[in-house]
């Protein structure tokens, strides 16, 4: 009997476990969450849902989800400006419309709207669920272009414990420090049963040196420092039929330096040192009458930030700090209220209360005090020069309550056939905004095509909304060392969308999965950074503000094909897409329209296997100037090699080299938008016990 598991699944297998005449046994659907809020097999989801599993997010060597966010059908990555890390784009809709969840629970954002993938370490994850277009009916106004779930593993009754390190360089040529391995990871976990609860401390670290991509130039583009994750995981041991708990306590650290060269052309530096502190809380009950499940969140976070010239505190420098916290409570209800009309009938409820919080302020070294704003504190330096204290945004906060409902209603036809239907519809109530109704429809047909191979049908269409939040609004994001800044704008009204998605899949249940989808996303009143027009600091430095733009418009195609045996597994996809502003029919920037993926993983014997990647992406619109000329960033071809082998049964010695064709951009080029990560050979070891 010969048992396997698809590394990547992307609603496109149909059973949880087949048996085969041959005595075969393929296990294809792993459980999911995303798409009904509760737990069913991928195969029964009835709106189409990516998923990546732990055991290919192991085999990438993910440092961070952006490793496994990489290699998805239809997700496009980009570094976010000025800072370290990159967001996430879902049919040409950027991070700020993309809700990402750990364990249902939101991430708060480090950049604008934006989260940063690279700060959600992958060291407990147990699955990564993606469900593409509007969820605004099961998740809320944020989930306007689709959701990404990190499922984090539950601890083990079991005592035992992780650790796995990693080291790697970009190369001497562009490595600043002296160290053969300057970039580290370092990834220690142990679990243990304690007192009838289960315990899981978890720690991980990752260390860098500067990289520089030009050393005839003085700025940097890597990072010199660390990002630091430690997770507590408490739960319980229940009986069936009684509430099953889980508590968790995270705290991330970042502490990093680039070296950059000031808006008045001088050497300086950013240094930025952010602190998030996380607090969950999970219970459920399943009892014969359904399953009850009650979450809680409270996260508040603290992002200082420096721009500095290299001779000190010298007029030109700038100190920030923004402090933002949020807190969320949901209660949820799901019962299976029996037949009717034919169908079998599933139903999901519940309430959610939020709330968030911003205050920032900035302080800074100026010639004089004469250019002190309203409400500033400024003191003349003995040195020379003026100290000024501005309090930017004071303790703006905002709150919404939710209601929501999802049905499932699914009728068994002749020979194994399937008709479904998922209506869904949300009820929201924003302090600022007022209320709001997302309503939802999906649907579901399955075919079986003799004793093999079957076909899904899944079709949905919803309405999104996404409510300014309090970034949008009010903060100043400040990167004039740089040469500009992004301003929020409190006149900022919702954003609305139409989503309409198809996808068409074939499968065997053994080796092959086919699948053909399409979406049209419709956007009304979308959140554009546009050029105000305005300049500071003698034009050195341009200001750009958040504007509704009336209409846009992202539709397009994937296409993807999976097989899978024991021995090799590989999979390859297409996606093409459109993004334009339908007022000024230009394109949306930074959505690249073509994107080629591809995975394949060979396993040579039961202890060594090596996997192949390939992410391409078309040159996409990088800039528009005010004649509306379009400027294009260059296409980006990527591949990864990566093999590990399995000394022992718990100890593996892995390696690899990440963008072998080191396409990086030209830092001279401000319209080049390609990875500042350019080739990239690593070394690791991970021990089990």
């Amino acid at each position: 009997m010969q048992v396997f598991r698809y590394p990547v699944a992307c609603a496109l297998a149909v059973a949880s476990v087949v048996s085969h005449g041959d005595g075969e046994v393929t296990e294809l659907g792993p459980m999911v969450i995303s798409a009904t809020r509760a737990p069913s097999l991928l195969a029964d989801a009835p709106v189409r849902t990516l998923v990546m599993e732990s055991d290919t997010i192991q085999r990438l060597h993910s440092r961070d989800i952006r490793d496994a966010l990489r290699m998805l059908p239809g997700i496009q990555l980009r570094e976010i400006h000025g800072k370290t890390g990159e967001e996430v784009q879902l049919q040409g809709l950027n991070g700020d419309r993309v809700l990402i969840l750990v364990d249902g629970m939101p991430v708060s954002a480090t950049t604008g709207s934006t989260v940063d993938t690279s700060q959600l370490g992958a060291l407990d994850i147990e699955q990564i669920e993606v469900i593409p277009g509007a969820a605004s009916a099961l998740y809320g106004s944020a989930a306007m272009g689709g959701v990404i779930n990190i499922i984090t593993r539950k601890t083990e009754a079991a005592t035992g414990g992780r650790i796995s390190a990693q080291a790697g360089t970009f190369g001497s040529d562009r490595e600043l420090s002296d160290e053969p391995l300057p970039q580290r990871h370092l990834l220690v976990s142990g679990h243990t049963e304690f007192v009838g609860l289960k315990w899981n401390l978890m720690m991980d670290r990752r260390i860098s040196s500067e990289f520089d991509l030009d050393d005839a130039t003085y700025a940097t583009q890597g990072f010199d420092g660390t990002k630091t994750q430690v997770k507590l995981d408490v739960s319980n041991q229940a009986e069936k039929g009684r509430w099953q708990w889980r508590l968790n306590a995270e705290n991330y650290e970042e502490a990093l330096t680039n070296r950059r060269v000031t808006s008045s052309g001088s050497a300086g530096y950013k240094t930025e040192d952010l602190s998030r502190q996380r607090m969950t809380a999970q219970a459920d009950l399943h009892t014969s009458s359904g399953h009850w499940m009650v979450q809680a969140l409270y996260e508040q976070q603290s992002d200082d930030t420096a721009q500095l010239n290299k001779s000190g505190a010298l007029p030109g420098s700038l100190w920030r700090e923004a402090d933002y916290d949020q807190h969320k409570a949901v209660a949820q209800y799901q019962t299976d209220i029996g037949s009717g009309f034919g169908y079998q009938w599933l139903a999901t409820s519940g309430l959610e209360v939020f709330g968030e919080s911003l205050s920032q302020d900035k302080a800074e070294v100026r010639l004089t005090c004469d250019v002190a704003a309203e409400g500033a504190v400024s003191v003349n330096l003995p040195s020379g020069g003026c100290y000024i204290y501005t309090p930017e945004v004071d303790g703006a906060d905002r709150g919404s309550v939710e209601a929501f409902m999802a049905m499932t209603a699914t009728r068994q036809l002749s020979d194994g056939n399937v008709l479904e239907w998922a209506p869904g519809l949300r009820l929201q109530n924003d302090s600022d905004f007022g209320g709001y109704a997302s309503p939802t429809l999906g649907a579901r047909q399955k075919f079986v095509l003799g004793d093999e191979w079957q076909v899904q049908l899944r079709e949905s269409i919803g309405l999104g909304y996404r409510v300014p939040n309090l970034k949008d609004r009010y903060y100043v994001f400040d990167h004039s060392v740089n040469g500009y800044k992004v301003l929020g704008n409190p006149d900022l009204v919702p954003e609305k969308s139409h989503s309409f998605q198809m996808s068409a899949s074939l499968s065997d249940q053994r080796h092959w999965n086919i699948e053909l989808s399409g979406f049209v996303n419709r956007l009304y009143d979308l959140i554009e950074a546009e050029d105000s027009g305005e300049r500071e600091s003698g034009g050195s430095v341009v200001i750009y503000r958040y504007e509704n733009l009336e209409n846009a418009r992202t539709f397009g195609a994937e296409f993807s094909v999976q097989y899978s045996t024991s021995y090799l597994s590989s999979r390859l996809s297409y996606a093409w897409m459109t993004a334009e502003d339908l007022d000024t029919h230009l394109p949306l920037l930074l959505r690249a329209p073509r994107h080629l993926k591809s995975m394949t993983t060979v396993q040579w014997t039961d202890a060594w296997d090596t996997t192949l990647t390939l992410d391409y992406q078309s040159g996409m619109a990088s800039g528009i100037s005010s004649t509306e000329a379009v400027s294009y960033s260059p296409d980006i071809l990527r591949l990864d090699l990566k093999t590990g082998y399995r000394l022992q049964p718990d100890l593996l010695l892995f390696g690899g080299i990440n963008n072998l064709t080191d396409n990086v951009r030209d830092p001279s080029d401000s319209y080049d938008r390609r990875p500042s990560e350019g080739r990239f050979p690593y070394v690791g070891v991970d021990f089990r016990f």
